[in-house]
């Protein structure tokens, strides 16, 4: 019996400090997890997790822009100052797109381009968009003052066939002949403002054709599209600072926008291109002569075209 207890005791010795040791291990695991929980316990002020309103992109908490599209994140609601701070800031903050891009097309339009090409375009404004705007502000300059643009492009037109008058002589000097040309010319200018943008649409391919013909590779066809898009859309923004120039000091300073629009284009595709003085004057010397060659081809054309529809109608 004695011994029976001695052993049962000896058991209990053995047996409780492994008792001891599964309690201790218990209490620290349990304090662990009550330290995590803590930690890990819901904060009444947190933000809670959003997506981007725009393209549904999961947002850090408290983000001022979205990681995928770029969208800023609006987290106050509408207001009147609101408004007006984000129009002052899109129309006339000088990293709103449409000024950046003036900005690179007068001092680096080699580097706008080649970002473009390079599909670097976040920065800048597309060159369909650019065109677009500019396009619609020349339309619209010239609808406003619709009188003083026939009168500008009146006196315009006198000049060429006074300077042909001088120069060529013979029927251009008679006094019918120039006035005939007049009253063309006038009518032709209202037809030009009349279908503005068809002219655009129709004539930038044709531009871009002769373009691609003249200066060639390393840039396809599409690339001098963009091109193209880009100069004709700066054209029409300095044809109408011109034009109010014109209309305001005199109608003859309409005439130097030929020559500018012709030294612009040199400079864009010069830049582009890397091309000396030399090489930029001989591209755009041969690209009038296209440009010429062209409106003869077509005029001629269209002459036969005229003789042709006349003959077979007076025939049948």
């Amino acid at each position: 019996m004695r011994l029976r207890i001695s052993n049962t005791d000896l058991k209990i010795r053995t047996v409780k400090p492994s008792i001891n040791k599964k309690a201790i291990s218990l209490r620290e695991s349990l304090f662990l997890f009550l330290v995590i929980m803590y930690f890990n316990r819901s904060k009444p002020n947190q933000t809670p997790q959003m997506s981007c309103k725009n393209c549904s992109e999961q947002l850090i908490q408290d983000s001022y822009y979205c990681n995928r599209c770029g969208a800023k994140v609006v987290h106050d609601r509408i207001t009147v100052k609101g408004i007006l701070a984000e129009a002052s800031h899109n129309f006339l903050g000088w990293d709103n797109k449409f000024l950046v891009t003036i900005k690179f097309l007068i001092l680096k339009p080699r580097v706008l381009l080649l970002d473009y090409f390079n599909g670097t375009r976040k920065k800048y404004l597309d060159p369909f968009t650019f065109l677009t705007i500019a396009m619609a502000i020349n339309l619209f300059a010239f609808n406003s003052f619709d009188e003083e643009f026939i009168s500008v492009m009146d006196d315009f037109n006198k000049a060429q066939i006074n300077w042909m008058s001088d120069t060529l002589g013979g029927p251009f000097a008679d006094a019918a002949f120039k006035e005939e040309q007049l009253q063309k010319s006038s009518k032709s200018s209202k037809f030009m403002l009349k279908y503005f943008n068809l002219f655009v649409i129709v004539l930038l391919p044709i531009y871009t054709l002769m373009a691609y013909l003249v200066y060639r590779k390393p840039y396809n066809y599409a690339e001098h599209i963009v091109v193209n898009c880009y100069v004709q859309g700066f054209s029409f923004l300095s044809t109408t600072i011109i034009f109010f120039i014109a209309i305001w000091i005199h109608p003859s300073l309409y005439l130097f926008i030929y020559p500018l629009l012709i030294l612009y284009y040199t400079y864009v595709y010069g830049k582009l291109y890397q091309l000396g003085i030399g090489e930029s004057l001989l591209k755009i010397i041969l690209f009038v002569a296209v440009l010429v060659g062209s409106i003869i081809a077509i005029s001629i054309i269209t002459f036969i075209f005229v003789l042709c529809y006349a003959y077979l109608t007076s025939r049948f």
